[in-house]
């Protein structure tokens, strides 16, 4: 304690001493000088320092890596002569355990890091946290032997010192090799990706660095935390392979390792730093091998694999491993790259098999169950017992039906035939049919009947119409006026694949209110066959001409109840009577009179010339002349009278159909006039002339043939009366003409008569009183329309109905499909016998090239059936859509996937699995689908082509001789005939647009594109690539996708909006 004490007294009594020379001293040396002071101070301050001067920290131990307290990180070469550490590139220090900077190519004068929160910073062409990764070729010139070409010898170049002639030369000969294959040592610098990790460590980089060197079978790992060593490892007996991928697969690079260790760096993170988990014992004792590590090609992703390692990734972060994103490098002379390697090609026979399998099992299942619940369905009636027992309550809102009165008047129609000249086509026409009766529309061909019946009906005219139409005295809007009628055309266009029920079920289900339930509808349809006696027929198919069908009167009946079943209060027929005999025009006429009296339904109906028992049962008739004019329009009954006190008398035993119609015949008047002014007629249509008038007559043509025309069915006049009718048309030609027609008149005289005038004054009533004469009829007419313009079927309801009819059209007439599949399945046949096992040499890519050409003009032609798509039913689609059945949309996409499925998709599937393996096509799952893929994506851009055509010509011949030149004309373009290097300047792009050319280049390039072609000539073995025989062939090795694969895409997509615009815009109803 005394010398404690004395000593600090000495030390206090020093400190008021200078000590600048101590100060500057301690800066310059590592001991310290004597100094200038009393004896006694420097023997105190020894004795408080233990001997040591004051300031002088205390020694250090020195390092010897041989004694066990020291040791060489990253498993270092402990030197047993100096006890100091051989370090591995990229790190230093006396233990190795810091990392150095730079770049390899300064060898042993790199210095250490400096700064621990960053990485080095490196030379030029260097990267990675320690620099050991090249980045360029230049930076590897300073490592790599060159030759030197004064003395021929090759030179190395120094670790210290490069001249600059030898980096210069060695420019041209270094290689910084990125590949990630190790051909001596190569260095990477990885960065991990797993997802947890990454969160778990902000700001802090999880990194790694791997180096392997082939000569010693050894690789090491570092695994870096915020540019700060962690942990390292070293794996040995370790063995390099490499997977070369097939058809732009990636390259597979693999050090698997069968022993392993690895250390923690104390007070680092995981290794014991404060608030970091410790798992140096787990390092240690756990981590045993196998190692592996492997890259791919593919944006470099790596993975970092030991089973337990694996097993706390798992546990920890819930990855099976580390993943990491790598950048590969090592210098080396370029003689020394790895080679091209031909890769193999992979046989994945059994899964394409498999593949195949379940394909064919799931379409064929598909199949049968479409056809099964389609069949069955078909068969299931509702039960009905007659209209007398339908309940009014599953009639939904159709059950109440209200009469419905129909006006028109002046009604004229006229159409442009020349730039200022128009065609009168109706003149004047009044008429009135109410609810209950049946209105009948006759004249001679060309007068008009079918021109008014469409203008009452509202349909859609080219030429310039004018009058009025009133609906029980009241006009309403053209949507609720066809939301009231039905309009039956002359001919009868229905699906002869249908049966009558299903055809009426089909417009139901259209037509009627989507809130009236299935039932409802199945039992309106039964209740309108049942109106129309055909209740009996409702299992019979329609047919057509040249197989068993219904006859004709009674397919009539079928397109009445197909309009019927939407219970309209107004049904308009065109000609339902045209080209049926007397037995079946009668009965539909006679059902059409029954429905008018029983259910109050307003009909309108053109005739030609009716027989007597039918004309019978007309209630008002409006008859016309030549020009549309208007000769009467009346009660029917009330016609007979009319025509007599005119002076036109039916004779007696005459049809009076056929009466009125050679009398509306236009031919001019020739016989003198009484003093009433009007014509003499004595018992016959022609005015009696005297005997001894002369003059010269000569009929006109539509006189000829009134003079020629026979006496209808069901007319008692004997042959010899209408002969003596005839004699007096043709007597006394040499007659003057007057100057007046006798059309003219009889028109004026129905104008002057009281049936004309009363229904004049009747119409200027309504008009100037309508809203108050029909007030009463309007609100519940409005009501009615109210519940008939409910949302008829949706787009997804129609489309449902439409395919559903469109499947049984196709399953029910099959040979079209058929066809298709049995000429997919004879020609596979053909093309695997002819291309059997073509093989990898110049005369298998002739093979293969032919294969696919012939394969593509196969199913180009065969596309050009698509032509019958809309030819067969676009009568069909025009009347249907002009009736409001649905949406063109709708009905273009049923009848579009209904063909595109079986017909477009299933045979190339089907060529493709016969002729495949056969054939010795490339037998991977990619390629295998990728080749039906092509073949499918051809087969619908042929299909999009035919069906524009089919669209725009209306001839099927035609449409049939524009298909084939097109298909020829873009097989030229293909690319097997003409070069596309050879091509005329401008003409490129016609092979650019040839859908032939997309198809045949990307099946080429899916087949050959990584294929060696090995052939012998001349006893010399030559391998040529197969991208090199495409490219002199003008084809582009990279094309698959784009531009082959998009090309063929948009243009099916473009003919695909093409043709339904056509359909909407082109495909009309023109009357």
């Amino acid at each position: 304690m005394a010398f404690q004490l004395a000593s600090q007294l000495l030390l206090l009594f020093a400190s008021v001493q200078p000590s600048a020379s101590l100060s500057s001293n301690s800066q310059s040396s590592n001991h310290y000088s004597p100094i200038s002071q009393p004896s006694l101070i420097r023997a105190a301050e020894l004795f408080q320092n233990n001997g040591r001067p004051p300031g002088c920290p205390p020694c250090p131990e020195c390092f010897n890596c041989q004694l066990p307290k020291f040791n060489c990180k990253q498993f270092g070469f402990c030197s047993e002569y100096d006890g100091q550490c051989k370090c591995p590139a990229g790190f230093g220090g006396q233990d190795c355990g810091e990392p150095v900077c730079g770049s390899l190519a300064d060898g042993e004068q790199r210095h250490v890091r400096q700064d621990n929160s960053t990485s080095c910073k490196c030379s030029d062409g260097w990267t990675g946290i320690n620099c050991n990764v090249c980045e360029t070729d230049d930076a590897c010139s300073a490592l790599v032997p060159t030759l030197d070409h004064s003395t021929g010898r090759p030179t190395h170049p120094s670790s210290s010192v490069v001249s600059t002639s030898q980096t210069t030369s060695n420019k041209s000969e270094a290689v910084c090799y990125k590949g990630g294959y190790t051909v001596k040592e190569s260095y990477q610098m990885c960065n991990v990706t797993n997802r947890k990790i990454l969160d778990m460590l902000p700001g802090r980089p999880p990194q790694a660095s791997f180096t392997c060197d082939t000569s010693k079978s050894s690789c090491q790992f570092q695994f870096w935390i915020g540019y700060v060593e962690s942990f390292y490892c070293e794996f040995n007996d370790c063995q390099q392979s490499i997977q070369v991928g097939y058809e732009g697969q990636s390259n597979i690079t693999r050090n698997e390792c069968q022993k392993m260790q690895c250390k923690c760096i104390p007070g680092r993170m995981l290794c014991g730093e404060s608030g970091s988990v410790d798992i140096s014992d787990f390092l240690s004792e756990e981590i045993k091998g196998p190692g592996k590590f492997s890259c791919s090609s593919d944006q470099g992703g790596c993975q970092f694999e030991e089973p337990a390692m694996n097993q706390l990734i798992t546990d920890v972060f819930g990855d099976t491993s580390i993943t990491l994103n790598c950048q590969a490098g090592e210098c080396m002379h370029y003689t020394m790259v790895p080679g091209f390697k031909v890769p193999e090609r992979p046989d994945n026979s059994k899964m394409v098999a498999l593949s195949i399998a379940l394909t064919a099992f799931f379409i064929a299942g598909a199949s049968w169950m479409f056809w099964y619940c389609g069949r069955n369905r078909a068969h299931k009636y509702p039960v009905f017992y007659g209209r007398s027992h339908v309940n009014p309550a599953e009639q939904g809102t159709l059950s109440a039906h209200v009469p419905t009165d129909i006006t028109f008047s002046k009604i004229s129609y006229s159409i442009n035939y020349a730039v200022t000249q128009a065609k009168p086509v109706l003149r004047q026409v009044s008429g009135k049919a109410k609810s209950g009766q049946l209105l009948a529309i006759m004249g001679a061909s060309g007068a008009g009947k079918s021109s008014l019946l469409d203008i009452l009906a509202k349909k859609s005219k080219a030429g310039f119409v004018t009058g009025d139409i009133l609906i029980n005295d009241m006009q309403i809007s053209n949507d609720q006026f066809k939301s009231l009628i039905g309009y039956v055309d002359q001919e009868d266009t229905l699906m002869s694949t249908l049966t009558v029920y299903e055809a009426v079920l089909c417009s139901a289900m259209l037509r009627l209110p989507k809130d009236m339930n299935l039932d409802a509808k199945k039992i309106r349809t039964l209740e309108t066959l049942d109106e129309l006696g055909i209740l009996h027929l409702k299992n019979a198919f329609i047919g057509r001409s040249g197989r068993r069908s219904i006859s004709g009167g009674e397919k009539r009946r079928v397109s009445i109840a197909c309009e019927l079943v939407t219970n309209p209060s107004i049904l308009f027929l065109d000609e339902p009577t045209s080209g049926l005999d007397s037995f079946n025009a009668y009965n539909v006429v006679e059902s059409l009179a029954q429905l008018a009296k029983n259910c109050q339904r307003t009909i309108i109906l053109t005739i030609h010339q009716p027989q007597s028992n039918i004309v019978s049962m007309f209630d008002q008739l409006v008859l016309l002349g030549n020009g549309g004019r208007l000769i009467y329009s009346g009660p029917f009954e009330a016609c007979h009278e009319y025509f007599a006190q005119i002076g036109h008398p039916c004779p007696a035993g005459y049809n009076i159909a056929d009466f009125l119609i050679d009398l509306t015949m236009k031919y001019r008047s020739n016989h003198p006039k009484n003093v009433n002014g009007q014509s003499q007629v004595q018992g016959s249509i022609e005015p009696h002339r005297d005997s001894d008038e002369s003059g010269n007559y000569e009929p006109a043509a539509d006189e000829t043939e009134l003079l020629l025309r026979n006496s209808s069915e069901g007319s008692r006049t004997s042959h010899s009366t209408l002969q003596a009718l005839r004699d007096r048309l043709t007597k006394h030609q040499d007659v003057e003409p007057e100057d007046f027609s006798l059309l003219d008149k009889l028109v004026e005289n129905f104008e002057a008569s009281e049936i004309g005038k009363s229904f004049d004054r009747e119409f200027e009533i309504v008009l100037n009183r309508g809203s108050v004469i029909g007030a009463g009829v309007g609100d519940e007419l409005h009501n009615y329309l109210v519940a008939r313009s409910r949302d008829r079927a949706g787009f997804v309801q129609q489309f449902l109905i439409l395919s559903s009819r469109a499947f049984k059209n196709l399953y029910r007439n099959p040979m079209l499909m058929l066809s298709h599949y049995l000429l997919a399945i004879l020609l596979a046949g053909v093309c695997a016998s002819l291309f059997h096992g073509v093989t990898l040499d110049i005369a298998g890519f002739q093979g293969r090239m032919g294969l696919f050409f012939f394969i593509l003009a196969l199913f180009g032609f065969s596309s050009l059936t698509a032509i019958t798509i809309f030819s067969e039913e676009r009568i069909l689609f025009m009347r249907e859509r002009s009736n409001n059945y649905y949406s063109p949309l709708s009905y273009f996409l049923s009848k579009t996937i209904l063909d595109i499925i079986p017909l477009r998709i299933l045979p190339p599937f089907i060529l493709s699995c016969i002729i495949y393996y056969p054939v010795g096509l490339v037998p991977t799952l990619e390629q295998f689908w990728k080749f039906v893929l092509v073949l499918i994506a051809f087969n619908l851009v042929s299909f999009g082509l035919v069906l524009f055509i089919s669209l725009i010509c209306d001839d099927v011949g035609v449409a049939n001789l524009v298909g084939s030149l097109i298909m020829l004309f873009n097989l030229l373009f293909a690319g097997l005939l003409v070069n596309r290097e050879k091509l005329p300047y401008g003409t490129a792009w016609l092979q650019d647009i040839s859908f032939y050319h997309a198809a045949f280049e990307g099946l080429l390039i899916n087949e050959v594109r990584y294929l060696t072609l090995k052939d012998h000539r001349y006893g010399v073995d030559i391998e040529v690539p197969s991208a090199s025989i495409l490219s002199l062939f003008g084809f582009r090795t990279t094309a698959f996708w784009y531009p082959d694969m998009a090309n063929l895409a948009f243009l099916f997509l473009f003919l695909m909006t093409l043709s339904f615009l056509t359909l909407v815009f082109l495909v009309k109803e023109r009357r």
